[in-house]
């Protein structure tokens, strides 16, 4: 037998508890779907070499594992019919959408276009998904046949993730009916339609501080009870809610499925009650595209530059992509570590108990600057790529941090946290600093602010919902930037994007974007008087779920720009099914 298919008979669990793996193997084994009468298991994997999850379906009961899908693409979120001789999943191939699929033997057919996350009735005769357009989602519920694909609840300016009902009666899904996501919420609706009924439940995260924002994985018949995956810190885990009926509200609190410290994700429902679900592991390193960043021309697929079980990343470039620099967990505490991308040489620049964080390399890559935090207390730091005895350039007992050198590289462009944040150029000789732009309610978002190649622009993100923000530009003079009568807003609300970075002939302005329904690298062409030249164009998109940056905090994927490259951390997940009791 395949050891990397290896049963391992241990199901005796306790409430609370999971601690036998269903399966374990080397590459992904992720979001598992168990049919109905729990004969057969289906997941996602790329075992085999391959560099694409695709579905995989092999007894319950163990034995060898059949694959069902092929391609050059990713394909996830299985979920079986309840009769369970199909699976329904997302492909990511022509653009993305669901397929249907036999488990026995068949071809896979398209049922939507563009279609995320299906879930089939109880009774078998209908599929709920949702759609991610531009800067709204919306839920469909369609025939099995594909013949009748009626929008669900139209007027909701974000709804996704939608859940039956074990009676096929009622959905419950996760969104909001405004822009603004302070109407965020769970809501249950009857599924012909009705007004839908918010239930509570994003008042319960906030106060338990459950981040996500969670969204209903399975609704299940024992005590109306929903499971679901959350964030709490670093970690997600699957948590559990009650819901009461007339009308729908969440009763209690939510509390966590299983006692375990591994990450807990993707659960599907078994005949005996059981929960299974994925438990991923996650390696963030910095990789690199090969890139005419003065054209925005893609000249290559995807490299990986690191190679390290810690987590590699904010990485900063030299101007002709010889050299980088990053924050990496090596060492057990972050530290600064660089690379000489010509020889390949790397090696640490700092090591000790402090924090060292976001480092910005010099134009040429001889030196680098970086912050290092002791409690409350910051210094930012000056040293060489070479070594040497480190600088100290500014301490304060506030959060601050320097990010982007100037072309001349006798000045650093700073943050400044203490409110009203303000952003400004620090002299490196004289330590004197300019502000150069100031507001009360950005505060942390101006930390994303950078200056053109030439020192007569600063771009920044302008944030206008949480988690929303959008691109505008300002011309540097002698007057600080503090009113929205002084900058040009570049990207509608519609396009939500952040993290901007220059090319360096100062014409394309790089950044990410959520646009597509999924993180991913974009740039804007810039007229000779810094206005919109053309819509934005996609760079670097992540289709699949095993490499990504979907997940990730923007400001920790550190995207950098050189003129034959672009870098940033990415993360790489593998994982194993596992089973516990509700």
């Amino acid at each position: 037998m395949n050891p990397n298919l290896l049963l391992l008979i241990a199901l005796s669990l306790s409430a609370f508890s999971a601690q036998a793996p269903q399966m374990q193997e080397t590459g992904p084994a992720i979001e598992p779907a168990i049919s109905a009468d729990g004969r057969w298991l289906a997941f996602a994997s790329d075992r085999g070499g391959s560099s694409f999850l695709h579905l995989w379906v092999r007894p319950s009961s163990g034995g060898e594992a059949r694959q069902l899908t092929a391609g050059l693409h990713d394909d996830d979120e299985p979920v079986f019919s309840p009769d369970g001789r199909m699976l329904a999943y997302r492909s990511e191939v022509n653009g993305g959408g669901i397929y249907l699929i036999p488990i026995t033997s068949g071809p896979p057919r398209l049922f939507a276009q563009a279609g995320r996350r299906p879930r089939f009735s109880p009774d078998g005769r209908r599929i709920a998904y949702w759609v991610a357009t531009n800067s709204r989602s919306g839920l469909f519920v369609g025939d099995v046949s594909g013949s009748q694909l009626r929008p669900f609840h139209a007027g909701f300016h974000s709804a996704r993730d939608p859940v039956w009902s074990p009676d096929a009666k009622y959905l419950i899904f996760a969104g909001s009916r405004e822009t603004s996501t302070d109407s965020w919420d769970w809501w249950v609706s009857s599924a012909e339609g009705g007004e839908p009924v918010a239930t509570g439940a994003a008042r319960l995260f906030r106060l338990q501080h459950l981040d996500g924002p969670p969204s209903p994985d399975l609704w299940l018949s024992s005590g109306n009870a929903i499971i679901f995956a959350a964030t709490t810190g670093e970690n997600t885990r699957l948590w559990t809610l009650s819901l009461s009926p007339d009308p729908w509200r969440v009763v209690g609190t939510p509390r966590r499925l299983t006692s375990g410290e591994r990450d807990e994700r993707t659960p599907s429902a078994g005949p005996d009650g059981r929960v299974l679900f994925a438990s991923r592991t996650q390696n963030i390193d910095i990789w690199s595209l090969p890139l005419n960043a003065d054209a925005a021309a893609p000249k290559g697929p995807l490299v990986r530059l690191t190679s390290d079980p810690s987590i590699d990343q904010r990485p900063s470039l030299s101007r002709d992509g010889k050299r980088i620099a990053w924050e990496t967990s090596r060492g057990g505490n972050f530290d600064i570590w660089v690379k000489d991308l010509v020889s390949g040489n790397e090696k640490s620049v700092t090591s000790g108990p402090l924090r060292a964080h976001m480092p910005a390399l010099s134009p040429d890559g001889s030196r680098l600057v970086y912050d290092v935090h002791d409690g409350e207390k910051v210094t930012i730091v000056e040293s060489g790529f070479q070594g040497g005895e480190p600088v100290r350039i500014r301490q304060e007992n506030v959060g601050q941090g320097t990010f982007q050198w100037t072309a001349k590289g006798d000045e650093v462009l700073y943050f400044h946290r203490e409110p009203p944040g303000s952003v400004g150029l620090m002299n490196l000789s004289s330590k004197k600093r300019t502000v150069l732009l100031r507001h009360p309610e950005f505060n942390l978002s101006l930390a994303d602010a950078r200056l053109s190649p030439d020192g007569r622009w600063v771009a920044f993100p302008v944030p206008f919902a949480p988690h929303r923000s959008r691109l505008a530009i300002a011309r540097v003079s002698r007057t600080v930037i503090d009113n929205e009568r002084d900058w040009t807003y570049l990207m509608p609300e519609t396009m939500n994007s952040f993290q901007p970075e220059w090319s360096p002939n100062g014409r394309w302005l790089y950044f990410l974007s959520d646009q597509t329904g999924r993180l991913a690298v974009w740039a804007l062409r810039l007229s000779a008087e810094m206005k919109p030249h053309a819509a934005p164009k996609p760079i670097l998109d992540f289709p699949g779920v095993r490499v990504t940056i979907a997940e990730m905090r923007p400001r920790d994927i550190g995207l950098a720009i050189a003129k034959d490259k672009l870098a940033l951390a990415v993360a790489e997940y593998s994982g194993t099914i596992w089973s516990a009791w509700p």
